[in-house]
């Protein structure tokens, strides 16, 4: 048995469409419909990529929130993106907005720039 404070997530982007995903994953959830503010995820590097011109969401694939155990943290090419309920970063005393860290493989920049861009994954945009 482990502790929940000890727990940590893998994030498994997946690569298929959810009519290809058949069950339910033997460990964690598969979270769908998020979207991503300030990139684009490209499927053929499976990394953080520029947004297309005037395009200020787009659309996330489906991904793999996998409970391990608390796991040695690696920053290098990785950006920990963050996930937020709504737009509204800042949320309110009674129901704050951000939800946890993800982390995403960079890509061709580093995680200060995306950091910079505010690149951030929302539940809902609205």
């Amino acid at each position: 048995m482990v502790s929940v404070d000890t727990l940590s997530f893998d994030f498994v982007v997946q690569q298929q469409d959810e009519a290809s995903i058949s069950a339910m994953p033997k460990e964690g959830a598969y979270f769908k419909s998020m979207t991503l503010e300030g990139a684009k995820w490209d499927s053929n590097t499976a990394a953080l990529a520029d947004a297309d011109p005037m395009m200020l969401f787009n659309p996330f694939p489906i991904i793999h929130f996998k409970p391990v155990a608390r796991k040695k943290i690696i920053t290098d090419g990785i950006y920990s993106c963050p996930l937020y309920l709504y737009p509204v970063r800042t949320g309110s005393r009674e129901r704050p907005s951000f939800m946890i860290w993800v982390e995403l493989k960079a890509g061709l920049y580093s995680s200060d720039q995306w950091t910079k861009r505010g690149t951030a994954l929302l539940l809902s945009v609205a």
